[in-house]
């Protein structure tokens, strides 16, 4: 009766330890499952939606350059043409490249949002998406506005108004850059320690500046 007392002891606590084994092995894999979607979270939406802001600063002052050197080659006597529609090429292509950068990363914001598999400050990365948005319509539509005005300015070589028209095209181009950075703060601070602690060094370099 004793020896059949022990056994019976000695099969429960071996039945326990494997039902504990059991249980560990599939929280941990539960666990790493998780890990592992939360690293694909940050690769593949995070930096790269907080890559997209960053180009989108980078276009903008490619743009602003492109301008003031048309404006450089239209003030020439002569004026420089050749030079001046290089640089158009140039100016007119960064527009697009800011709108598709900004629909990018609004994009993968809302894919964060949309995943409900990771924890997320939904409605935090909802007003990230609403100003990235009005950022670039509203500001973008004032500064295309501007430009647009500067360019027949420059043609007409009403080079006193061109200069008026060209200081406030650099207020809302700051106004602009302002907003897109405050943006990318945002988006950082949404970002938990644990999974963004390295988000500036391993975000995507934007493009080199145009020259």
């Amino acid at each position: 009766m004793i020896q059949q007392s022990i056994k019976r002891k000695i099969v429960s606590i071996a039945v326990g330890l494997i039902v504990l084994m059991v249980v560990t092995s599939a929280l941990s894999m539960v666990m790493s499952s998780r890990v592992a979607r939360q690293l694909d979270e940050l690769s593949t939406k995070y930096i790269e939606a907080y890559g997209h802001l960053a180009r989108m600063n980078v276009r903008s002052l490619e743009g602003s350059l492109a301008l003031r050197r048309m404006v450089i080659a239209k003030m020439q006597t002569p004026p420089d043409d050749a030079a001046y529609a290089e640089r158009l090429k140039v100016f007119e292509a960064t527009g697009p490249q800011i709108d598709q950068e900004a629909v990018a990363a609004r994009n993968l914001i809302n894919a964060v949002i949309d995943d409900l598999t990771t924890e997320t400050d939904t409605a935090g990365m909802a007003r990230i998406e609403s100003r990235i948005e009005s950022v670039n319509s509203e500001l973008g539509h004032q500064l295309k506005t501007e430009n647009a005005q500067l360019l027949q300015l420059l043609d007409a070589r009403d080079f006193t108004e061109a200069r008026r028209s060209l200081a406030r095209i650099d207020a809302l181009r700051d106004e602009f850059r302002r907003g897109v950075k405050l943006n990318q703060i945002s988006w950082r601070g949404l970002c938990s320690i644990s999974r963004c602690l390295h988000l500036d060094a391993r975000a995507p370099i934007p493009g080199k500046l145009q020259k």
